[in-house]
C-alpha cells in the first residue's frame, strides 16, 4: 500500500481522536492600572470599561489556547490619592489601551466531558504573552497632549545630562489569572475572568525617574512634567518624580460570551477519558 493511501485511510480515525472544540466570542468588562499614580488600589475610582474579541481552541476537556484582542482605557490621577506626597505632585495621565494576547488555559474539571465526572462548569487558570500599546496623554488648559514625544523627564534631549532614550509605547507583557466557565448545554459558553498583566515598562503613566531641569526641556514638557502648586518657586531638578525601580501593571476583569463552532464527538470524549 502506498504511504499516501495509508495516510488517507488513517485520517478519519485520527480525526475522531484529534477533533477540537473551537469557539468565538465577545468579551466586556473593566480595566485599571497600578503604578506610580496608583500604587496599591484595586478597582480604583478611575477603573474604565474595556472590551474585545476572542477565539479559543480546546485541545480536549482540560486544555485550551485562546487568542484575544482587547481595547480599553488606563487612567490615574494623583488628586485621587490619600497620600500627601501624591497630592502635592498632582500628576495625571490617560492612555488608550490596545492588547493582543495568546493565552494557555487549564481547566480544573472535565469540562463538557462524558460520565459522572463530566462538568458543565469549571474553574480555570491561564497565562500567556501579550503585545500592548498604551500611549500616555495629559490634559492642560482643556487640551490633551501626547507625553512620550515631549520627553517630560528629558528623554532624548541632548541638553539634559545623562538623559535616557525615549521610551516605547509598544510593549510586551505577561497576562495571568483565573476564572470560571459555564456551558449552557449546547453551543453557548459564559466565562468570568480576573487577570493581571505584568509589564516590562515603567512608562504607562509617563512617570518613572527624576525631574529634569525645566530650562533645558521644551516649555510645554516642563509644564506637564511638574503640575505641583509651587512649581514656579521650587526647583525640583534631580528630585524623584517616580519610582524607577518598579514596573507598571494593568488588570482586566471581564465576562466572555462565546459560541461553540465545533463540538467534541462522543468518540473524542471517550478517548480523552481513557487517556487520563
Amino acid at each position: 500500500m502506498r504511504p499516501v493511501s495509508a495516510l488517507l485511510l488513517l485520517l478519519p480515525a485520527i480525526g475522531l481522536k484529534a477533533q477540537a472544540v473551537s469557539e468565538i466570542g465577545i468579551t466586556g468588562g473593566v480595566t485599571y492600572y497600578i503604578g506610580d499614580l496608583n500604587p496599591y488600589a484595586h478597582y480604583p475610582a478611575r477603573t474604565k470599561p474595556a472590551g474585545g474579541l476572542m477565539f479559543r481552541y480546546n485541545f480536549d476537556t482540560r486544555y485550551a489556547i485562546r487568542a484575544q484582542a482587547l481595547y480599553g482605557v488606563l487612567e490615574a490621577y494623583d488628586s485621587d490619592s490619600p497620600d500627601s506626597l501624591q497630592l502635592a505632585r498632582n500628576l495625571s495621565f490617560r492612555a488608550s489601551l490596545f492588547e493582543l494576547a495568546v493565552l494557555g488555559e487549564v481547566n480544573f474539571f472535565n469540562y463538557r466531558g462524558l460520565g459522572k465526572d463530566g462538568r458543565s462548569w469549571t474553574p480555570f487558570v491561564f497565562a500567556g504573552i501579550c503585545y500592548f500599546r498604551a500611549s500616555p496623554r495629559a490634559e492642560l488648559n482643556g487640551t490633551w497632549y501626547d507625553l512620550q514625544p515631549l520627553g517630560t523627564e528629558g528623554q532624548g534631549s541632548i541638553e539634559v545630562p545623562g538623559a535616557a532614550k525615549p521610551y516605547s509605547v509598544d510593549q510586551v507583557g505577561i497576562p495571568f489569572g483565573f476564572g470560571l466557565k459555564f456551558n449552557f448545554g449546547g453551543h453557548v459558553d459564559l466565562q468570568l475572568e480576573w487577570g493581571m498583566r505584568r509589564t516590562f515598562t515603567d512608562h504607562i503613566d509617563d512617570v518613572s525617574g527624576t525631574y529634569a531641569d525645566p530650562d533645558l526641556i521644551n516649555p510645554l514638557a516642563a509644564e506637564l512634567a511638574d503640575r505641583s502648586a509651587d512649581r514656579d518657586v521650587t526647583d525640583r531638578t534631580g528630585q524623584a518624580r517616580g519610582d524607577a525601580q518598579t514596573r507598571d501593571w494593568y488588570q482586566y476583569t471581564g465576562l466572555t460570551l462565546s459560541y461553540v463552532l465545533t463540538k467534541f464527538t462522543e468518540c473524542d470524549l471517550l478517548y480523552f477519558q481513557k487517556r487520563r
